[in-house]
């Protein structure tokens, strides 16, 4: 028998001997106020049930509440001491049994709130660190970038500038003046250099084709520049050539597809990527499928990854719905659905 085994049957175990207990102590104080005062013998019942419901959840609560109306009817029901009685102390068990399920319930469900609430919150303070550490590390790469080749570029470009002007003022020979010639043709190339550096610093940080061209034009770019990259074919399809949305809605799905060719990369193990976007009933609709390892519900549902709680973040503030799931033979299915407004 496994450890998770021993430790299951243990809290099993523990759960319900605290219920039996509780159960049991309710049962002996009722018996102790029974003889001096005969009242319906429910309440402290019901606060047993309360408790066990709050700690231990419904069905260790479902339990207590069993337990609880057979102690009654043995104790408290005439006859006593036999389970039997009239249909009126029979109605009055049914109902302490349906008052009990109902607490139970409605305990659990508050209790299941709150902690719902708590995960929460605590996924958002950890995806708001994430957020403020991805863009520190960007700044950091942008300025990385900018400082070391840039600065390199601009500064050996001015140099070179300097003594070509000075060159060029001492020259009187063709032969110098050839020589010369070449240095403008290599300080040329640097330029050029430096022009394509800047255009993909630039791309890198917000395509310029998802502005001028669209969200359909941006993620058919995308694929391709995926693919070029990684040596992974990629297939893209789109049902329309062209779709009306506002900025924040094509930058959010742009960034959600990129989010997800990133986990791709990182775990998917994949050696062909579909891509479909499709305009359906006023929504917006973006599958992309996988052939590589899959994803564990259970991870997803548990412990997401703070990538995928930004992707799902994301699909919320556009009023989608993102959903990721194992596709019907290998590989991993990401659904995003979004009203076009």
């Amino acid at each position: 028998m496994s450890r998770i085994t021993i430790s299951r049957f243990i809290s099993f175990c523990f759960r319900y001997g605290v219920t039996i207990l509780l159960v049991g102590l309710a049962l002996g104080v009722t018996l102790i106020m029974w003889t001096v005062i005969r009242s319906f013998a429910s309440p402290l019942f019901l606060f047993a049930i309360v408790v066990v419901a709050w700690k231990f959840g419904l069905r260790a609560g479902v339990f207590a509440t069993v337990l609880s109306g057979i102690a009654i009817d043995y104790f408290f029901i005439t006859p006593e001491y036999q389970l039997s009685g009239h249909w009126d102390d029979i109605l009055r068990l049914f109902i302490f049994a349906v008052e009990g399920y109902a607490l139970c319930w409605l305990i659990t469900w508050r209790t299941n709130a709150a902690e719902q609430i708590r995960e929460s919150r605590e996924q958002l303070l950890a995806l708001s660190l994430r957020q403020n550490a991805l863009r520190e590390e960007e700044r950091k790469k942008i300025a990385l970038e900018i400082h070391d080749e840039l600065g390199q570029s601009l500064t050996g470009l001015k140099m070179e500038m300097h003594l070509l002007n000075q060159q060029i003022k001492r020259e009187k020979k063709q032969s110098q003046l050839v020589e010369t010639s070449q240095k403008l043709e290599d300080l040329l190339q640097t330029v050029d250099s430096t022009i394509l550096t800047v255009r993909r610093i630039a791309t890198e940080l917000r395509p310029p084709i998802l502005d001028d061209l669209g969200l359909i034009a941006a993620i058919e770019w995308q694929t391709q520049e995926f693919q070029k990259r990684t040596e992974i074919t990629c297939v893209f399809s789109a049902n329309v050539d062209n779709v009306e949305i506002n900025n924040d809605f094509s930058t959010a799905v742009f960034r959600i597809f990129q989010e997800t060719l990133t986990n791709i990369i990182r775990h998917a193990e994949a050696r062909t990527v579909s891509v479909i976007l499709k305009k359906l009933n006023q929504k917006l609709i973006l599958r992309v499928e996988d052939d590589g390892v899959g994803i564990s519900f259970d991870k997803i549902r548990s412990n997401p990854s703070l990538g995928i709680l930004g992707m799902k973040e994301r699909a919320r503030i556009i009023g989608g719905e993102l959903e990721i799931f194992n596709g019907s033979e290998v590989g991993t299915v990401v659904l995003l659905t979004a009203p076009i407004v």
